[in-house]
């Protein structure tokens, strides 16, 4: 992929997407505490974007294995997905992919950002705001004399989040910018852009139910990636990769999608929170007919 400057003529953006494991602590929970622990700890081990342009055209594409996580077994076995682990070895092995330092991958990033407008994800909140800020604190401290104190407070936050006892963070949350190594870039939520400018109708809701596509509490429409780009390739058999550089390449096309609609000036954003509730409610009647059985 081209690795050359950018014609500043144009306007780039960056389209990003990341797979997680969480802090090895995690290991001695299971279930619903697990799950909650990888969403409050998550640390990347698969990091990848696209930069492309309004109309979905990729220039450049990264794709990183990051060691601190991945290559180490404590970790990386945390991982809803690491099952995948001989699919990575492969594209290692082929090239595809490379295993690099988290430093190196960040330093890549902001090398990037540099040229284009501004960054988005499918999930903004989680990438961006939890994600690449926890891996960023995680290795900062795995690399000074402090991380083994660092880490039992760790636990400690873990202990609290099981427990279901509230832990405030006494940072500044800044809905509208990515701040990375004292550089503030401007950040887009691609899942609420396409909540509102490409679910929100009634052919969507349509396509939902006559699929079944629901989230688990039944009550809302499934908008995930996977769901949205199903119903704008009218592909159900379609199966979102789970991989960080195959999901920003749909993530990507989705982007594309949203330009049709709404031009790059007036685009919102930031982080758009619960877009899911754009779309609205699933009828009470389709929930009692199609899963009264685990309702």
């Amino acid at each position: 992929m081209n690795t050359k400057p950018l014609d500043r003529r144009r306007k780039y953006y960056i389209v990003l997407d990341c797979e997680t494991a969480t802090h090895p602590y995690a290991s001695q929970f299971s279930g619903n505490d697990r799950k909650k622990i990888a969403l409050a700890k998550p640390l990347i081990y698969d990091f990848a974007w696209n930069v492309v342009d309004c109309k979905g055209n990729i220039y450049r594409r990264k794709s990183f294995l990051i060691t601190e996580i991945f290559s180490v077994p404590s970790i990386f076995n945390t991982a809803y997905y690491a099952i995948k682990r001989p699919i990575y070895i492969e594209k290692l092995q082929k090239g595809e992919i490379k295993l690099v330092s988290w430093n190196e991958a960040v330093n890549e990033l902001l090398s990037d950002l540099q040229e284009v407008a501004s960054l988005g994800a499918y999930n903004s909140m989680f990438d961006f705001k939890k994600a690449i800020y926890y891996t960023e604190n995680y290795i900062k401290h795995l690399y000074s004399a402090d991380f083994f104190e660092w880490d039992e407070k760790q636990k400690k936050h873990i202990d609290f989040i099981v427990s279901q006892k509230s832990y405030k963070s006494e940072k500044d949350f800044d809905s509208k910018n990515l701040t990375l190594r004292n550089q503030t870039f401007p950040i887009f939520d691609i899942w609420g852009l396409a909540c509102n400018h490409l679910l929100d109708n009634d052919d969507f809701r349509a396509f939902c139910l006559e699929n079944k596509l629901v989230t688990a509490s039944k009550k809302f429409y499934s908008t995930t990636a996977e769901t949205a780009y199903r119903f704008l390739k009218n592909d159900i058999a379609f199966s979102e990769a789970h991989t960080a550089i195959e999901d920003s390449n749909i993530e990507a096309e989705i982007l594309s999608e949203i330009f049709k609609k709404v031009k790059p000036k007036d685009m919102e954003m930031g982080i758009i929170y619960f877009p899911f509730r754009i779309v609205g409610t699933v009828p009470t009647a389709y929930i009692e007919e199609n899963f009264s059985e685990n309702f």
